[in-house]
């Protein structure tokens, strides 16, 4: 069954009208942190910069997705000053690191048409005329019930430890000390103790709760100190599982933000757990607080709705990171075993942001489809909506109401303590930026147990990284999925990465290792002439199936080496246990790799011509059990001048020819023209020959054999510069496919045409 999704795009755009573009003033604030290493006095200089910039003009009639009219700044006055900088100007091409100091009110102000900066005002509404450098500090503990703390302030600086103390007869679950981190977050987890009918909910940093008694249908409250805004439950109920109402609680201060790994680890393990992900192994095994969010059943139907803010407030180039950055959730969500359709809805605003004018489109795409609810299947789909903002409604009635009608066309309405019933629909809300109201997005989340749906992220590229880190969770298990979207060190550093999960060391009869692919948690596939045994606690062989038509040698006929059907599989004598580091890929002809292909009711021809579409295909190989390398598969009227090269290698005399030397079973690679290739080297033998389509992983062939000429000399040559007439050769998974359906049919399911 498949997962069938909707997903639906709808662009806050924000038209203002007769105001042009005009340009930025940067605050530069050059601060200087102090650290104590081992006695030595280490001072760290941090560069802040503030950018100020006007909203970019978009005249309606020329809107474009993706285009942006530059025009030319106004002459605001260039004598702006910053208490503990210095002010630079620019036209918004700035870069901002805001490590231990920020700028205070504001990161940016606007040039008006009169040429006059928007004002600055602190959190208490006084407008200030300056701009003012200040340190990043943490939100102390406040309150711990049941226990002592130390020391007890309203806010620490960063590089401090706050520690916990029980009072008698009490016993600490969490940190018994937390440090304060440079992006104003604490380390370690909240402490808390013992507690009657429910446990203690805890009292997050920077924040009081009252009452301190946890019976059954009591309620605490929970608020923060001035100056902080409080994501998730303001109120949680006991409940009669024993189990609180409502998402956790936090506290946050303005210019901080949510951690790129801890968003990207809550995103990632909602859709791992439950959009069909994992293997049925893997599902069983998992217990049932894994991965809850994401509420989609084997079988079910998706709407996801991506509300993208496109207001005038936005460069040119945080609008590019943005579009990038709903690209890479889109193909993240492509990349699961889900059906997507793609619906692009686009909502003009005046002014501002409108998030009522968007939710309302939602509604009423909602109750479009429940007039025929039979027909759209209204009552198994869920819908999650996506909010991406860098700032809050100022335009429009309240978002809240018209929520609260898309809530009751689904059926929920507001008697429930938090949202946790409302299984049919997800409502998350990423704030960009330092300008965002984060009480007015936090009303918007969807409050669940256990679940987390609203975060504010500092900057475009953050939420772009968040998308991208999804796929690469550690426990998708499914087949040709590798961790990819990393930087060109990690790449580097092969130990820390795993970019060929199903890639394995074996070792031959002799002493010229092997390598092999993880097809199953019970098998690897190999070549015939390698024996597969353990190489680095890799694999421990149970038993190892040649093909009965496997032939080494036509020695009689003066060819000494020939591998024909040269195809093992190997069974382990434990099951693998797949995670990151260990995943299958996907072999063709078979039903996982129909649903990676996004082909419903396919056949294992349409997967040839799906995976091998071109005379010269591009595709890769391991190359010395390390390093992923291209080549290019030659298929049609481009294979008999590349079986032609295996010429070079028969000696004379024979009789054996080239169809029986290179039959219709091998697949050649090398030789291109048009494209830089690779050749395989000694210890490739059994590797996998795959190819990438919708970021999954399809392995075509494995290497068997190779055509080297002799002369010149190969010390002349490297693998990424290989001489002319060198081909690789690998055996043919299409042509061999029968063989496979028969021995792993228990583990995989082929597709019904294979005979």
């Amino acid at each position: 069954m498949y997962v069938k999704p909707v997903l639906w795009i709808l662009l806050l755009v924000s038209v203002q009208e007769g105001e042009p573009n005009i340009f930025c003033v940067a605050f530069t604030v050059i601060s200087s942190v102090v650290i104590g290493i081992v006695g030595v006095c280490v001072h760290m200089f941090i560069t802040t910069t503030l950018t100020v910039c006007a909203p970019v003009f978009l005249q309606e009639s020329e809107y474009d997705y993706g285009t942006y009219k530059d025009l030319q700044p106004l002459n605001c006055s260039t004598t702006e000053s910053i208490k503990g900088g210095h002010v630079t100007y620019s036209q918004c091409a700035v870069l901002s690191l805001r490590l231990g100091r920020y700028p205070s009110p504001v990161s940016y102000r606007t040039c008006s048409a009169d040429g006059e900066w928007s004002s600055m005002r602190l959190p208490s509404g006084r407008e200030v005329s300056r701009a003012t450098c200040k340190d990043v500090l943490c939100p102390a503990q406040l309150q711990l019930d049941h226990g002592d703390l130390w020391p007890w302030d309203q806010w620490l600086h960063v590089g401090a430890t706050q520690s916990f103390f029980c009072q008698e007869g009490f016993i600490l679950s969490g940190s018994a000390q937390r440090n304060c981190t440079l992006t104003g977050e604490w380390t370690g987890t909240t402490p808390v103790y013992s507690s009657d009918d429910c446990y203690d909910p805890g009292i997050p940093p920077g924040a009081q709760r009252y009452p301190g008694r946890f019976y059954m249908g009591q309620k605490v409250t929970y608020w923060c100190q001035a100056g902080m805004d409080l994501l998730g439950s303001a109120e949680r109920v006991c409940l009669e599982n024993r189990e609180w109402s409502g998402s956790t609680p936090r506290c946050q201060a303005p210019n901080t933000f949510d951690s790129l790994s801890v968003v990207a680890a809550v995103m990632a393990g909602s859709l791992a757990g439950k959009m069909d992900v994992l293997s049925p192994d893997a599902k069983q095994e998992s217990d049932s607080s894994f991965g809850r969010t994401f509420r989609v059943a084997e079988g079910s139907r998706v709407n996801v709705f991506i509300l993208l803010d496109t207001s005038g407030g936005i460069t040119k180039e945080d609008f590019e990171k943005s579009r990038e950055a709903t690209i890479a959730l889109i193909r993240t969500f492509e990349s699961y075993e889900v059906q997507l359709k793609f619906h692009v809805v686009t909502v003009f605003i005046t002014t501002g942001t409108n998030l009522h004018a968007a939710l309302k489109r939602v509604s009423e795409m909602i109750a479009f489809l429940k007039q025929n609810s039979a027909t759209n299947h209204f009552n198994e789909t869920q819908n999650i909506i996506v909010i991406e903002t860098d700032g809050f409604t100022n335009t429009g009635s309240k978002p809240q109401l018209e929520l609260a009608r898309l809530r009751s066309l689904l059926g929920y309405h507001n008697i429930a303590p938090d949202h946790t019933q409302e299984t049919m629909l997800d409502v998350y809300v990423f704030g960009i930026g330092d300008q965002v109201k984060r009480d007015q997005l936090n009303s918007l989340a969807s409050k669940k147990r256990g679940e987390e749906h609203v975060f504010v992220l500092k900057d475009y590229e953050t939420l772009g990284a968040v998308f991208n880190s999804i796929i690469s969770d550690k426990s998708v298990t499914m087949c040709g999925v590798a961790q990819e979207h990393i930087s060109k060190k990690q790449k580097e550093d092969v130990k820390g990465i795993f970019t060929k999960p199903w890639h394995v060391s074996v070792k031959s009869v002799g002493s010229t290792p092997c390598v092999g692919s993880i097809v199953s948690r019970n098998w690897v596939l190999t070549a015939a002439h390698c024996f597969a045994r353990a190489s680095e606690g890799a694999v421990v062989p149970k038993k190892v199936i040649m093909h009965p038509k496997y032939k080494r040698a036509l020695r009689h006929r003066n060819v000494s080496e020939f591998y024909d059907y040269d195809v093992a599989l190997v069974q382990v004598n434990m099951s693998i246990p797949l995670s990151w580091k260990a995943r299958p890929i996907c072999l063709p002809c078979t039903v996982p790799a129909s649903r990676a292909m996004k082909r419903v009711n396919s056949t294992c021809q349409q997967h040839r011509e799906e995976l091998l579409p071109d005379k010269e295909t591009a595709a890769f190989f391991i190359h010395k059990n390390s390093l992923r390398k291209g080549t290019y598969i030659q298929t049609g009227s481009q294979r008999p001048g590349c079986v032609e090269k295996a010429k070079q290698t028969l000696k004379e005399p024979t009789n054996v020819t080239l169809e029986e030397y290179v039959p219709d079973r091998f697949l050649c690679s090398g030789g291109s023209s048009g494209y830089h290739y690779t050749i395989s080297c000694k210890g490739d033998s059994g590797g996998s020959l795959f190819l990438e389509k919708r970021k999954r992983y399809f392995q075509v062939g494995y290497f068997s054999t190779h055509t080297r000429k002799q002369q010149p000399p190969l010390r002349h040559y490297r693998s990424d510069k290989p001489p002319p007439d060198a081909r690789d050769f690998h055996i043919d998974l299409f042509k061999i496919m029968p063989w496979l359906k028969r021995h792993l049919k228990d583990e995989i399911q082929f597709l019904p045409d294979i005979e």
